[in-house]
């Protein structure tokens, strides 16, 4: 074997380290929630309901009695009424354990819209306590994680608040 071949050969070896090493680290379960999180925020503030509808499990449920099918619907009623949208958020605690995890953010809506996206702004923004996402894997696969269930102690859905 030459030098150049011996030189390619470890040039290879350690791109495929380097390759490995980094899919290590990005797979980390904890990692791939925390991404997970962000980009379903990020869908939803780009009202990319096809992507966002990605990261909803099947048996997404909440206190409400909602399902994948109807919180996809309504959370995309509401915010095409803003023509401008950010969602800010600032996380309180994360909890991991075995194929679940907990993410507690608080988040905060800013934009423009109609009197609709002022409401919701308004409402969500008044929020204390922060949102809970439920994540559960669904397979062996280290990426595939998806919403369970989300939920904010404050929150009252469907009733009229003062």
């Amino acid at each position: 074997m030459g030098t150049n071949s011996r030189i390619a050969l470890a040039l290879t070896s350690l791109l495929v380290v380097a390759v490995a090493l980094y899919d290590l680290r990005l797979w980390q379960p904890e990692r791939q929630v925390r991404l997970h999180q962000q980009n379903f925020l990020r869908a939803a503030e780009n009202r990319d309901w096809k992507r966002f509808s990605t990261f909803l499990s099947t048996q997404y449920h909440d206190r409400w009695g909602h399902d994948k099918t109807f919180t996809v619907r309504e959370t995309s009623e509401v915010l095409r009424q803003f023509f401008a949208l950010t969602i800010e958020r600032e996380e309180v605690r994360f909890e991991l354990a075995n194929d679940r995890a907990m993410v507690a953010e608080r988040l905060k809506l800013e934009g423009n819209g109609t009197a609709i996206a002022q409401f919701a702004r308004q409402e969500v923004n008044r929020l204390r306590e922060p949102f809970v996402f439920e994540w559960t894997r669904q397979s062996w696969k280290p990426w595939d994680w998806q919403l369970t269930r989300a939920d904010n102690a404050q929150l009252r859905v469907g009733e009229w608040q003062d």
